[in-house]
């Protein structure tokens, strides 16, 4: 990873984590839950682009519940290449009084520095699949794994099938000067927004018996200038909007804050957003 997207994101992680956290943490949440049942008795879990540590912090909460139980607490290292981020997830987790059970630290996704083989379940909510090397991503969740053990990853659904992105992001293109988007690539990770592509991925990168399935949730703003607002800001959607003209940027601005008044009813009012995601549990 760059020096200049970790820059970003650490420019990003408070206001990620005022609005974006409490949606994607309950994807996050529910994306451990849908694996915790199938983890051995004290698990060693890590967490790939941990956010604000909210699946962290479920997986903690299991641990601890299970060594209250049986002895075997298992431990959570919770790692994102934004120290941002892991100041967020600090705080989250230090809450917890869980003392070894969890750690948290600065790691890239791409290049891990932990020894191969040595957990039980890797988890990534909606980290991986935005890496500049997506791969290596999954090819250092892989290698980290024991065998048989467990990956559990969340990813985007394309505009055509998550109302989200296509809400978004439409008044973003239709604003944006021909000059930006004759010249905008691909984003490669509409490669893996559907379940073909997702299971095809991971298979190739040494997963086996993957399992995609559709979850859907819904994003609130509490007005739509501060949606806006956390878009622009967005290491995302921010380049898109890095070639414009001051004049463009605020054409931009009315496309979508004009849009997304629309949708809520007044700039005044929440703005909602049906989102849908892939979940992909696979084993190494």
């Amino acid at each position: 990873m760059t020096q200049e997207l970790s820059a970003a994101w650490d420019h990003h992680a408070p206001t990620y984590g005022r609005l974006g956290a409490p949606f994607t943490g309950y994807l996050a949440q529910a994306l451990f839950q849908t694996v915790a049942g199938r983890l051995p008795p004290g698990p060693r879990i890590l967490d790939v682009a941990c956010g604000n540590g909210e699946l962290s912090r479920a997986a903690t909460l299991h641990c601890l519940t299970e060594g209250a139980a049986s002895g075997r607490k298992g431990s959570v290292l919770a790692t994102d290449f934004s120290a941002g981020m892991v100041a967020l997830a600090a705080k989250t987790l230090g809450v917890l009084d869980a003392g070894d059970v969890v750690r948290w630290e600065v790691q890239d996704g791409q290049a891990l520095a932990l020894e191969p083989e040595s957990f039980d379940a890797v988890f990534s909510a909606f980290g991986i699949f935005l890496f500049p090397d997506r791969l290596a991503g999954w090819r250092e969740a892989a290698r980290v794994l024991k065998p048989g053990g467990l990956l559990g990853t969340a990813v985007w659904r394309g505009p055509e099938d998550n109302a989200l992105a296509r809400l978004q992001m439409g008044p973003v293109m239709a604003a944006l000067p021909e000059r930006i988007r004759a010249g905008l690539p691909r984003p490669s990770w509409l490669d893996i927004t559907t379940r073909e592509g997702l299971e095809a991925e991971l298979a190739s990168c040494g997963f086996q018996d993957v399992e995609v399935s559709v979850f859907d949730a819904i994003l609130v703003a509490p007005t739509p200038r501060v949606m806006w607002a956390f878009m622009a800001e967005n290491p995302v959607t921010l380049p898109l909007l890095a070639s414009c003209t001051a004049e463009e940027r605020a054409a931009v601005e009315r496309s979508v804050v004009t849009s997304f008044e629309a949708l809520a009813g007044g700039a005044d009012r929440a703005i909602r957003f049906d989102a849908s995601c892939h979940f992909a549990v696979a084993r190494r």
